[in-house]
């Protein structure tokens, strides 16, 4: 009994700090966070900002910060289930996952921005990496509850787990439709490197971290 409420205290904590800082963020960046909760369906807040110079603030930091502990969240009582354990809490190995996402996400954007140096594409790949950014950061707020209904409500099957990876994996996909819309022009030009962006910067590393967060 004391060790469930133990468990339960442990991930109360780390939900509800998550929602206190999306709280601060609603609360201080009232009209760029209605926007932001909008973009999968309106681009004019991505349009807005391409225009105008990048740059990140509270807003996209505590976002971000959202996003990752999150997506860890999720990652680590789906190996959980994945195994047949039941829900348990190992702060050193939630901290693993955390820094392996931190680690991954780091390297992808660094070498996108190598890419961009390289071909002299800057001027198109940091607007991309920001519609990105904004992206991750709206499904980092739809985790949180599906989060919270893992852990506090029901323990899914495996089958359940997957349609949330589906739902989340649809989102992602919505955000790069809707940014490849946005940038058709170039891409209309360059078809070849596109296809080849894809598949060595978008869909290879993202397979890699998959096969390695099951093998944590």
């Amino acid at each position: 009994m004391i060790r469930d409420i133990l468990l339960k205290d442990a991930f109360t904590i780390i939900i509800l700090s998550l929602m206190i800082i999306i709280t601060f963020i609603k609360f201080n960046y009232g009209q760029k966070f209605s926007y932001l909760i909008k973009i999968f369906w309106n681009r004019s807040y991505l349009k807005k900002y391409r225009k105008e110079k990048i740059i990140y603030n509270g807003f996209d930091y505590f976002l971000q910060i959202n996003f990752i502990i999150s997506i860890s969240l999720f990652v680590y009582t789906f190996q959980l289930f994945f195994n047949n354990h039941s829900l348990s809490f190992d702060l050193i190995k939630l901290i693993n996952i955390v820094m392996i996402i931190i680690t991954f996400l780091i390297l992808k954007n660094l070498s996108e921005l190598i890419v961009s140096w390289v071909f002299d594409i800057g001027w198109e790949i940091k607007p991309y990496l920001n519609e990105k950014i904004n992206y991750n950061s709206l499904i980092g707020l739809i985790i949180l509850p599906i989060n919270i209904l893992i852990i506090f409500f029901f323990n899914p099957s495996i089958n359940i787990l997957f349609i949330f990876i589906s739902i989340i994996l649809l989102l992602k996909l919505t955000g790069y439709i809707n940014s490849f819309i946005l940038h058709q022009k170039t891409i209309k030009k360059s078809w070849f490197y596109f296809i080849l962006y894809l598949c060595t910067l978008e869909i290879i590393p993202y397979l890699l971290l998959y096969n390695f967060s099951l093998s944590i």
